[in-house]
């Protein structure tokens, strides 16, 4: 039995009594019996049903179709028409209020309440389907890709307001055209993608998805694109049409190739930073297994700028900067490499050149620099350099040993007056005599045999409620045997010069792994990690990532406590290696940290690379990002692009109240320096909290 309201109007007194009756029998509830289109209006603005009986031709200023349309309109009730006969031209106008059925006049029992059952029915069915289309239209609106749907004739159906606006047409335009017409997409590998051939993929290797790809729309606007094809199956696995997915990658794409280029460039000069200087002077130094294949590497310094930048100021310093500059680009070959080292120091790489030759182009540049005068405030300066020149040969170790040697020619040239070019020889004396920081190695050895080793901590506190954990940056100290504190600057240049970096890194995790595992003692539940750096030496390897992941999984330390800090620069220095350490350590719940993301950073690929947890803002960015705009706008760029990809950020060089307020708005979720704390020996570590970032003043 049905429960279900309706209305009847029927002008003829007998057949709605005689309806009604009929339709209280089986079990339906009426609202009302009513004569008129009036009536019927205000019966169901009274007492809506679910269901109106409307005789077609009622009595009165407005029959039932007149006043079908009006409910239709205004109340979207169902109409089923009563009618004994009617012409083609009143049924035809009854067809435009969409009724749900037509009974028939004399009523039939079975017939009348069958008829009513499927046109409910009907109507239920029809208002889920527009339901869920409106649910469908809205989540597809509002979704930030674009999908396109087409038919089995490969004919596009439907098209999303993104896909639209990524195509650059209009649903009208896109609506009836075939897929290849619409998506004009190309791979940089394959060329363009054919949709109609990805229809003939089998099932089992669908979808297929495009990455780094090019999108041509209407207005011939090339957009960056992934997205991926899909088949739509039937219930018995025939195919119904297809999808298309379009995700606009055209914002990140950008900001990555933003972040790249400030990343691997000096923003004064224009050249490429020391980063990028040392992976393309890597690429060639693994470039001469062949003994018939040399380069040479020019180490450039500025004996006056000093002078000037003291002197004249940090704008006279700039100018010299980019005069040299443009000199320099001026003298050398367009396929050789030129990079801006350090603060006057440059380097150029020229491939492919035998020694004599490189002599003569370092003789040409020499002349040059020495003979421009550089003018400012009435002041003539010439720009008098020193030069270190070194051969890249099969007998070249690695990239650090053909820097040291460049910066010793260099430093030789500086000492014996400037304005000269020396060639390092490493059998002369004068560059055996700077070999004496070897002594550093003996130096180190015994601070390691004496255990003369001391921690610090520095506090790395979150800076919004979405994290609570504080971590802590381990710091390494040395003290002399005089009983002096020597700070890493002193000696870790030189431990890196002569790869004793790994020897270091495995004395120092295994002292941190020590000293955690008493504080974790006295309070195993705090929310406290600790971060050890590891340097490019033992990144490199194996052996020692090897030796270092045996420390770290038998000292009984559990993982959530540790982090590891490494440098774009140490990682790339064997990525496949680096990459494997990582993993497996990860798999095993330790974290790992991108330290110097930013003026260290050479390719952004690197970072897509790297699975790490937490990118560390360059401190040379932040400590003056509350005078200088553009380090402001690296910090926000470089924190928004670490949560697109899913890290934690965190700032460091936070050295004033002024730059913790302005890391804290901008959204970077952890932050490090003096303002936060200054580095304590670990020894004395505070198992409380430091007080919490506030943007209060």
């Amino acid at each position: 039995m049905s429960s279900e309201k309706i209305l009847i109007v029927e002008d003829e007194r007998i057949i709605a009594i005689d309806l009604q009756r009929r339709l209280e029998n089986f079990g339906y509830q009426v609202t009302g019996v009513v004569a008129t289109g009036r009536q019927a209006i205000e019966s169901v603005e009274s007492t809506p049903p679910d269901i109106i009986l409307m005789d077609i031709m009622l009595s009165g200023d407005m029959d039932g179709i007149d006043t079908a349309e009006i409910i239709k309109d205004r109340f979207e009730i169902p109409v089923m028409f009563l009618t004994a006969y009617s012409d083609e031209k009143t049924l035809e106008r009854a067809k435009h209020v969409e009724p749900l059925g037509y009974i028939l006049k004399p009523f039939k029992e079975k017939e009348l309440y069958t008829s009513i059952d499927i046109a409910l029915y009907k109507y239920a069915v029809d208002r889920k389907l527009k339901w869920q289309e409106r649910w469908y239209s809205a989540m597809f609106s509002s979704i930030e890709d674009g999908i396109i749907a087409t038919g089995t004739d490969g004919y596009v159906r439907f098209v999303n307001p993104v896909a639209s606006s990524i195509l650059g047409r209009g649903n009208e335009e896109l609506i009836g055209n075939s897929l290849g017409e619409v998506l004009e997409i190309y791979d940089s590998r394959a060329g363009r993608i054919d949709f109609t051939d990805l229809t003939k993929i089998p099932p089992e290797d669908l979808p297929f998805r495009f990455q780094d790809t090019i999108l041509i729309n209407h207005s011939g606007d090339k957009i960056h694109v992934d997205g991926s094809f899909s088949m739509i199956h039937g219930p018995q696995g025939d195919n119904e049409g297809s999808v298309v997915v379009l995700h606009d990658t055209s914002v990140v794409k950008h900001l990555s190739d933003r972040i790249s280029y400030q990343a691997s460039h000096d923003i004064l000069t224009g050249l490429s930073n020391r980063e990028a200087f040392s992976v393309k002077l890597n690429s060639l130094v693994q470039n001469t297994l062949d003994i018939s294949i040399t380069h040479a590497l020019l180490y450039i310094d500025l004996d006056q700028f000093k002078v000037v930048n003291d002197t004249l100021g940090h704008r006279a310093g700039d100018e010299m900067l980019l005069q040299a500059t443009s000199i320099i680009k001026s003298m050398v070959r367009a396929s050789d490499f030129c990079a801006r080292l350090g603060g006057d120091e440059f380097g150029v790489i020229l491939a492919h050149i035998s020694i004599s030759q490189a002599k003569l182009i370092s003789d040409r540049l020499l002349s040059r620099l020495v003979n421009h005068k550089m003018v400012w405030d009435d002041k003539v300066f010439t720009i008098n350099s020193s030069i270190g020149l070194v051969k890249i040969d099969n007998e070249s170790k690695d990239i650090q040993a053909v820097l040291a040697a460049a910066d010793d020619a260099c430093f030789t040239a500086k000492e014996e007056g400037g304005n000269k070019i020396k060639l390092y020889d490493s059998s002369a004396n004068i560059f055996q005599n700077r070999r004496n920081e070897m002594t550093w190695i003996s130096k180190l050895n015994s601070a390691i045999e004496e255990d003369r080793l001391v921690l610090y901590y520095q506090p790395i506190v979150p800076l919004n409620g979405k994290y609570r954990t504080i971590k802590n940056e381990i710091l390494l100290r040395i003290v002399s045997p005089e009983g002096d504190l020597i700070m890493p600057g002193a000696f870790i240049p030189a431990a890196e010069r002569y790869n004793f970096m790994p020897t270091i890194d495995k004395a120092v995790v295994k002292k941190s792994l020590s000293a955690i595992s008493s504080i974790l003692h006295e309070a195993p539940n705090e929310d406290i990690m600790f971060s050890i750096n590891l340097s490019a030496g033992t990144l490199a390897n194996e052996q020692f990532l090897e030796t270092i992941g045996d420390l770290v999984s038998t000292s009984g330390v559990p993982a959530q406590y540790l982090c590891f800090e490494v440098t774009e620069t140490a990682a790339i220095s064997n990525m496949q290696v680096t990459n494997n350490f990582i993993k497996e350590m990860r798999n095993k719940g330790y974290s790992f940290s991108l330290d110097d993301f930013g003026s260290g950073f050479s390719s952004f690929n690197y970072l897509k690379t790297l699975p790490v947890d937490y990118l560390k803002i360059d401190g040379t960015f932040v400590s003056d990002m509350d005078e200088n705009p553009i380090d402001r706008s690296m910090v926000e760029a470089i924190n928004n692009l670490g949560h697109i990809i899913g890290t934690v950020t965190v700032a460091e060089f936070v050295r004033s109240r002024e730059i913790l307020l302005l890391v804290q708005d901008i959204g970077v979720d952890y932050a490090q320096g003096y303002e936060i704390a200054a580095p304590s020996p670990l020894t004395q570590f505070s198992l409380s909290r430091p007080p919490a970032a506030s943007k209060e003043p």
